[in-house]
């Protein structure tokens, strides 16, 4: 922050400055007026009238010398203004608590950084908001890591106190190191199957008798929603695996490569999307661990632009893709990365496998024929009564019709009414004497392919029912055109 003088003093200093010898120096000494920078990455986690509250730490030229946490009643991202309960300086931490809330309320929290001039971060964090509940179980108590096995070279089981939940990125949910300091991608985490206190982390390969250090974030919690406490038996100490191979084993057990695990089907979908199942449960693959290219072409690759592990099956692997060839052969070839529960990946002779990209039915995308004769009758002070000859529906698969109601002249149109197939008129009341209205009738067929439609044009008498009809105009033009399902 900025420091002033008084205009006396700097007159005083001024005069002192002058009666220097010429041979005197003096120091001048800048404040510092750089700000910290925002904090970024602030959450919150419920408890029981209290939330707990974590971010990064923030930069700063010098060094931050604390945090302010702002609370209020309302979003001031949102709506503007200032947070109702102002800020609390809680000192240089990334972690606080704050306690004393209203179960039932939402409160809203942001978070600043100030250096020890006291220049604080010039604009809030993100805002996040939380909802203290109590517990009916009466659990307060957050759970903690008893251990960490390396059960492979890729695969860490760690168990905790109690039952945990895992965020929705798992991954970012863990931190992993050596004693040296060499960090350890997590490529995967999920819950063992019949006890949710046990979770299985698939790493990148580690070092054979190498001494690891895990560490488990706020992110995980317990099923009474109380997060893991940084600092507080959140971490442990295992030693890495490598099942090295023997010279007497022809088998593959151990060496991280399974025989057995490897696409059993390969089917495409959707242009765009292709369902593989493996032979065994899939815990973690990444969308490079896919290539597709043409069977005839090498050179014309597709890319796989997400990966999706199926919750219920976990055998069956969906990819999206970009758009492939209608009726073309393909080959996809997957590597090393794709785990199964074991930590193992597919032998090398496994890596690929063929298919067929989907064939689009073109017989879908064309739409029914329009109906014809459309009529618009006067049947009362506020209401009129379309009537028309049905769409003659060549391809036997007409689902519905829709009329459309405009009060510009056809420019736009209210929502849509649904009309049974089965029916050739449609009353629409609650109109207004005096008035001009536009309608459109459309069909519709069980594809969805909607047609052109038809319309017409009815003035409302100011008073007693009359007929008025100003004509109907198919969008298609007069004549009815059949339709064919075009045969594949």
């Amino acid at each position: 922050m900025a420091r002033y003088i008084s205009k006396g003093l700097t007159l005083a200093l001024l005069a002192g400055w002058l009666a220097l010898p010429l041979s005197a120096s003096a120091e001048v000494v800048e404040d510092d007026a750089s700000a910290p920078s925002e904090v970024e990455n602030l959450q919150a986690f419920p408890g029981d009238g209290e939330a707990t509250l974590t971010w990064d730490a923030a930069t700063d030229d010098v060094g931050v010398e604390g945090y302010y946490v702002y609370t209020g009643l309302e979003s001031v991202e949102q709506n503007g203004g200032g947070y109702t309960f102002g800020s609390t300086d809680i000192g240089n931490s990334t972690t606080y608590v704050m306690d004393n809330l209203t179960n039932g309320v939402t409160y809203y929290f942001a978070v600043t950084a100030y250096d020890e001039d006291e220049n604080e971060s010039p604009y809030y964090s993100k805002e996040v908001e939380v909802t203290p509940e109590s517990s009916e179980l009466g659990d307060f108590t957050a759970p903690t890591v008893s251990s960490a096995t390396a059960v492979s070279s890729t695969l860490v089981e760690v168990v905790f106190s109690e039952e945990v939940e895992l965020p929705t990125d798992t991954s970012s949910a863990f931190a992993l190191e050596s004693t040296d300091g060499t960090a350890i991608q997590i490529l995967d985490a999920y819950s063992a199957d019949e006890d949710a206190s046990t979770v299985f982390l698939v790493t990148e390969e580690q070092t054979a008798g190498a001494q690891y250090i895990l560490t488990a974030g706020i992110g995980v919690t317990d099923l009474a929603g109380n997060p893991i406490e940084s600092g507080t038996s959140d971490t442990a100490i295992f030693t890495g695996s490598s099942l090295e191979r023997t010279d007497d084993d022809d088998s593959d057990e151990g060496d991280g490569i399974s025989d057995t695990f490897k696409v059993d089907e390969v089917e495409a979908v959707e242009v765009n999307e292709i369902l593989l199942t493996f032979t065994e449960a899939v815990v973690s693959a990444e969308p490079d661990s896919f290539k597709i290219q043409l069977s005839d072409d090498a050179s014309a690759e597709v890319e796989v632009l997400a990966v999706s592990i199926d919750d219920e099956d976990a055998a069956k692997v969906t990819l999206v893709t970009e758009d492939m060839q209608s009726g073309y052969d393909y080959v996809i070839t997957m590597d090393t990365m794709i785990f199964n529960e074991a930590g193992e990946s597919m032998a090398e002779e496994n890596f690929t496998a063929e298919f067929t990209a989907k064939t689009l039915d073109l017989s879908d995308l064309i739409a029914p024929e329009d109906i014809t004769n459309l009529l618009a009758t006067i049947s009362g002070e506020d209401s009129i009564l379309l009537s028309w000859t049905a769409s003659v529906n060549t391809a036997g698969d007409l689902a519905k019709y829709l009329v459309y109601q405009s009060m510009d002249g056809g420019t736009s149109f209210e929502d849509a009414v649904n009309v049974d197939a089965d029916s050739v008129e449609y009353a629409a009341d609650g109109l207004t004497a005096g008035e001009t209205y536009t309608f459109k009738v459309t069909a519709v067929d069980e594809s969805g392919n909607e047609s052109e439609g038809v319309l017409v044009t009815a003035t409302l008498p100011e008073s007693g029912p009359e007929l008025l009809v100003l004509g109907a105009l198919s969008l298609l033009g007069a004549g009815a055109w059949n339709r064919r399902k075009k045969q594949l």
